[in-house]
């Protein structure tokens, strides 16, 4: 079956997404007003949490070369938009979720602490992929980021595997009610033709 419109466009904005990680490494960049922080998404720059996404923070090409090769196994098992879904929930959703502990707790010290980087993309894809059934892989990558998750900053990681995954089970479920499975598109109509024999 052929991609829908949104489809493409979403496969097009990922492949663009990554390009532009890229640029910016290689460019050496100034990124400084691309990252996030507690304080400042607080004064209402909430695009930070987005353009926060296109930085790398640490070693750029392991972390590049994960993150796209779990994005495309989760767009090939799920599709881009699906992708899309899980990443922008889960690195946009881990750093508020984080920023609101951070706020809870008081630590101001950490609030205009720079929050950047591309690995709650990579947690987001890896807890798509364990929810789409690549549970070994998932949980191995979930482990991984673990050392990484130290500091206010830190349950991020975690947050955003998890939220990815409810993205992609909350997709699943989504789709079974518009197809339940084993029922026919024409069960529970009044007027839907009974097999020979079937009573």
């Amino acid at each position: 079956m052929a991609a829908g419109p949104l489809e493409v466009a979403a496969l097009v904005a990922a492949v663009a997404y990554f390009v532009a990680v890229v640029a910016l490494e290689i460019g050496d960049a100034d990124t400084a007003s691309l990252q996030a922080s507690a304080d400042l998404v607080a004064d209402g720059e909430l695009w930070r949490l987005f353009t926060s996404g296109l930085v790398v923070d640490g070693f750029a090409a392991p972390q590049i070369v994960l993150t796209a090769a779990a994005a495309f196994a989760v767009i090939r098992l799920r599709g881009a938009l699906v992708w899309w879904a899980a990443v922008i929930a889960g690195h946009v959703g881990s750093a508020l979720l984080t920023y609101a502990i951070i706020g809870i707790a008081g630590a101001g010290g950490a609030a205009d602490d720079p929050d950047f980087g591309i690995s709650c993309v990579l947690g987001a894809s890896l807890g798509a992929l364990f929810a789409s059934g690549w549970r070994l892989v998932g949980a191995i990558g979930f482990l991984a980021l673990l050392p990484f998750s130290t500091g206010w900053y830190g349950p991020e990681h975690p947050l955003s595997f998890v939220l990815g995954a409810l993205v992609v089970a909350a997709a699943d479920r989504l789709r079974g009610r518009r197809h339940p499975v084993g029922r026919s598109p024409q069960a529970g109509r009044l007027d839907a033709p009974h097999e020979p024999g079937v009573r």
